[in-house]
């Protein structure tokens, strides 16, 4: 019965000694999984990330939430210890990082989560996914956008139509026979949501939409499901970014974010 448990402390004590020392940075103690490596023009980085507090308790896994946080180097503090280690990081390989949560957060262009301290020393096992040029960026967004208008659409199960030129995924809600089509100018109701269902902005009954077709501020997947229908009519739509908040976004809305889009036609004003 001796040799198992000999066989099994030579086991713990090889591993123990196979693993790198941690390095120390500043004020950030780091391990490093590769080679040293360092990109010019690859501004966007594709991170995963298990972050765990200062009792070890995992707070914050992207794996688990099945989406990469995307950095922008350009918004970071290049200044930081955080940063240089960052693009010092090959694609595919990883970090573990120790330091203060105010460390890691503020190096990231952000705020210290309320469930931290700022100065509680948090835990990171970080794998760099991918790095990409600003065109690289824009192609890859684009591929998860139409995947995200794909499983909605699937999963919600719509009786949907597909534009071709625009992307947008419709389905008419209300028809009306023989309801006048071509509208110019209309009372209109509408309700715009991100896939999840959160409420971004709608129109209130008693101050609808005046939708006038010559006007070129009015939401392009408005626009597009208005001319659609006709007068009392309704729909709803899943619209790409393009057709949406576009690739900039503005405060409420991220970049290259499809929405979902109803548009009820109240009433055609001459």
């Amino acid at each position: 019965m001796k040799k198992p448990v000999i066989l099994l402390y030579t086991l713990m004590f090889l591993i123990a000694c196979a693993e790198k020392p941690m390095e120390k940075l500043g004020n950030v103690t780091f391990e490093r999984n590769g080679k040293v490596c360092k990109t010019t023009n690859k501004n966007h980085w594709l991170i995963d990330l298990v972050a765990r507090n200062a009792k070890d308790s995992i707070y914050l896994n992207t794996d688990a939430l099945g989406r990469k946080i995307e950095v922008h180097k350009r918004q970071l503090d290049s200044n930081s210890t955080l940063f240089s280690l960052l693009e010092e990081t090959c694609k595919n390989d990883s970090l573990r990082i120790h330091l203060t949560a105010q460390e890691f957060y503020s190096s990231m262009n952000g705020s210290v989560p309320t469930y931290l301290k700022k100065n509680e020393q948090i835990k990171i096992k970080l794998w760099m996914r991918d790095k990409l040029t600003d065109i690289e960026h824009i192609a890859y967004k684009k591929v998860y956008e139409n995947d995200a208008i794909r499983r909605y659409t699937e999963k919600m199960r719509w009786n949907s139509i597909r534009d071709s030129a625009t992307g947008i995924v419709y389905e008419q809600l209300k028809k009306i026979e023989n309801s006048p089509k071509d509208i110019k100018k209309a009372k209109v109701n509408y309700v715009i949501r991100s896939l999840n269902e959160k409420l971004i902005a709608k129109s209130d009954e008693d101050m609808l939409l005046i939708y006038d077709i010559e006007d070129q501020n009015i939401l392009g997947g408005i626009r597009f499901l208005i001319s659609k229908l006709g007068a009392g009519e309704s729909a709803r739509a899943v619209v790409p970014s393009e057709m949406g908040y576009g690739a900039d976004g503005n405060s409420r809305v991220p970049g290259y974010m499809p929405l979902l889009i109803e548009v009820e036609i109240k009433e055609i004003l001459e």
